[in-house]
């Protein structure tokens, strides 16, 4: 498989673009004008507004008039720059929290004190003090990157190895982790001696913070118009692989065909118009409904003009999985997902779709997982809600 990455401008929007095997999986989009929210992985400063008992939660301020839900779950030690009672948790208190969710509908961002530092090979977390490896990676690699990991076992840290660690040096591994950890250290310290809402660690535009988490495996461009915004968006990216991500560097590439720009060149307007619509067609006649709710996503599949018999229905369920599967990654849609796909007769037939339809949700960087399938042949997933939809960020 072949993968490269486009960021140019689109809807007047900066938008990262993915493609495998010269086909769209997913859309990025950055800012629209000044910044107006947090953003995703941002350290602040905040302060307890509420504290809601019944639900588990509370409310932290990181801005004037900016509050944000906070997980009163205890599985870790928060870092406070003001505690004013014994009890875990009062207001007025000022911690240091982190922006672990965007804020989504009527939904306010969600914050967390497991403050998280990522990179392209480690996660460094704060309060979650274990060392875990990507469900991705298995046998002798996993063993391999859990041995190493018991070196740090004893700091005041824990790791989890990125999908990215597969191919990458044992001293790549290690001074990342140094890197990260210096960091870490350095906002906890500096943080103490900040006023409440301070911004300890601000991230980078989303377009371009998305470039870190897309794997490196069969990467071979990152493409980057040049003309967007005078240059500034080239050398946004091109400063970020410089500090971030040094051995990507080699693949950034100008795009400066003003004539003939990336949008059109890889016709992005064409593959946003198709992520948006409600019927997607798949080469065998068949096609998808996917219809969203508030509470879940339903995606139906129909036979359509598909002439072919009932013995090649399993077929067109698995061609129906594949492309729910990147439908679900281009339209970053997420929380509870049913699929109906075409009847099925025999066990050996379901159980073979929901190993196939698993399979391939392991492509995507935020895997969902098959939940099962009910009674009515109705599969269910469940996806983490991280980002917006591509609807909500076409509109945000």
């Amino acid at each position: 498989m072949e993968r490269k990455v486009l960021l140019t401008e689109c809807m007047n929007r900066r938008v990262l673009a993915l493609l495998e095997d010269e086909k769209v999986t997913e859309f990025h989009f950055g800012s629209s004008g000044e910044k107006k929210s947090c953003r995703l992985g941002e350290i602040y400063v905040g302060r307890v507004r509420k504290i809601l008992p019944n639900i588990g939660g509370a409310f932290v301020e990181i801005a004037n008039g900016e509050q944000c839900y906070f997980a009163l779950d205890g599985k870790y030690t928060s870092v406070f720059t003001n505690k004013i009672g014994k009890k875990p948790l009062v207001i007025g208190d000022e911690l240091l929290v982190q922006v672990e969710k965007e804020a989504v509908k009527t939904k306010q961002p969600v914050v967390t004190g497991n403050l998280n530092f990522t990179g392209q090979y480690v996660v460094l977390t704060s309060g979650n003090r274990t060392i875990g490896v990507s469900g991705k990676i298995h046998g002798a690699r996993k063993e391999e990157l859990q041995k190493l990991g018991q070196d740090y076992i004893d700091c005041d840290f824990g790791l989890i190895f990125r999908t990215n660690c597969v191919e990458a040096e044992e001293t790549q591994i290690r001074a990342e982790i140094d890197k990260l950890a210096e960091n870490y250290h350095r906002i906890v310290e500096y943080g103490k001696m900040r006023t409440c809402f301070s911004c300890l660690q601000s991230a980078p535009d989303p377009c371009v913070q998305a470039l870190r988490d897309i794997y490196k495996k069969d990467l071979t461009e990152i493409i980057v118009e040049e003309t967007v915004e005078d240059g500034a968006l080239y050398k946004e990216v091109q400063t970020y692989l410089e500090t971030e991500m040094p051995d990507e560097l080699p693949l950034l590439r100008a795009y400066t065909d003003p004539s003939y720009p990336l949008v059109k060149c890889y016709n992005l307007e064409g593959a946003i118009r198709e992520a948006r619509q409600e019927r997607v067609w798949m080469k065998s006649g068949a096609y998808l409904v996917i219809q969203p709710t508030e509470a879940l996503t339903v995606i139906d599949v129909n036979s359509g003009k598909c002439l072919k018999k009932n013995s090649h229905f399993p077929e067109i369920n698995r061609e129906a999985a594949r492309e729910a599967v990147r439908q679900i990654r281009l339209r970053n849609i997420s929380g509870i997902i049913i699929i109906d796909f075409i009847n099925m007769k025999s066990a050996e037939e379901k159980k073979e779709l929901l190993a196939y339809l698993q399979l391939e949700l392991k492509k995507d960087p935020n895997p969902g997982n098959v939940i099962g399938m009910t009674k009515l042949q109705l599969v269910e997933i469940t996806r983490k809600k991280i980002r917006k939809t591509l609807e909500e960020s076409l509109h945000g």
